[in-house]
């Protein structure tokens, strides 16, 4: 594996690059880096939403394995980090904080949060595809949504009782359905400019609220109640993720308990107990609210729609489409509102 710094990475990038294109303000707020080089073929978009607040998105091709070394300043930058494709090694010290180390890897389908300042951060990248959606916020916007009485893990709760935060990494867990769902609106946002804007800042507050709440229940052990031992509620949380991911051909429930490390009859009980459903119940749920999203846009038609969320027969669609929200699938793409959730 080729080691570099960070500085040497750039040069070389300039120089041996085939092609680099910078757009600034395409929609008047963002700018988008497009390159190909030696090492990476890609893309990454910044979004400047409300002040204290920055989304990144990153979709490239790592074409060699790298080692990139990078030094960070001092900063007051929190990051929610979304990893949805491809995996990376990363290794921290401090430079001021010589006791504070860090070595871990990011891997698909998982979520983290991380305040890393004055730093030494070491990338092993490997060859394949990267997909990645970074959220950047700073401590006065952090603070700016505090009542006083938040349930909070300690490690952001000092935030709201001093200037400072101690240098911290966490893997807060799974990508779950909901954050799923509001990483999909941003990567294809139905609005242009102002709107869009407002659309963007809207879904990451929502993605925060998501990641913050599965942090608290995470590190408080929170799960809802069960006779089942955490490492397999664990796995039925998996098995819900895989079975999303996989929702236009979703495997059996035997084989998903198998990929999951459960029996089978346990994984039915899993369901049942934290959800308050079957494994297909909560695939049936899932599809139906991607299902309202895509009506709601209204540029596909009803059979599109039902065929992009897995339905093969437009009349099973339309009958469970009503069940779940009271009106027809038509009548939500002409706008008619919601009676049911």
């Amino acid at each position: 594996m080729e080691t570099i710094t960070s500085a040497q990475y750039h040069q070389q990038h300039l120089e041996n690059r085939k092609g680099y294109e910078v757009a600034y303000n395409t929609e008047g707020y963002d700018r988008i880096v497009r390159y190909s080089d030696r090492y990476v073929t890609g893309s990454y978009r910044e979004v400047e939403l409300r002040h204290g607040v920055r989304l990144l998105l990153y979709d490239g091709t790592w074409i060699k394995n790298l080692s990139v070394e990078t030094l960070f300043d001092s900063h007051q930058w929190i990051v929610a980090r979304f990893h949805l494709a491809g995996s990376s090694r990363i290794v921290i010290s401090g430079n001021q904080d010589k006791s504070f180390k860090a070595d871990y890897i990011h891997q698909p389908g998982k979520n983290y949060l991380f305040y890393l300042s004055d730093i030494k951060q070491i990338d092993e990248v490997a060859v394949g595809t990267e997909l990645t959606i970074l959220i950047l916020f700073n401590f006065n916007f952090f603070r700016s949504f505090s009542t006083g009485s938040e349930i909070l893990p300690e490690t952001l709760q000092v935030l709201l009782e001093s200037e400072t935060l101690p240098l911290f990494h966490r893997q807060v867990g799974h990508i779950t359905h909901q954050m799923n769902l509001a990483l999909q609106q941003i990567l294809h946002s139905p609005h242009q400019g102002m709107m869009k804007r407002m659309y963007l800042e809207s879904k990451v507050i929502e993605l925060l609220s998501w990641q913050l709440t599965q942090f608290v229940e995470t590190q408080q052990g929170q799960y809802p109640f069960t006779s089942l031992k955490p490492v397999d509620v664990e796995r039925v949380y998996q098995a819900k993720e895989i079975l999303i991911q996989n929702h236009i051909q979703p495997p059996s429930l035997i084989d998903l308990a198998q990929e999951v490390g459960l029996h089978h009859m346990k994984l039915k009980l899993g369901f049942r107990e934290i959800f308050g459903t079957t494994a297909f119940g909560c695939l049936r749920d899932y599809r139906l609210e991607e299902a309202k999203q895509f009506l709601q846009e209204g540029t596909m038609t009803v059979e599109e729609v039902a065929n992009m969320v897995g339905y093969s027969h437009i009349g099973h669609f339309r009958n469970a489409f009503k069940r779940k929200f009271g009106i027809t699938p038509g009548a939500c793409r002409s706008g008619k509102k919601i009676v049911m959730e």
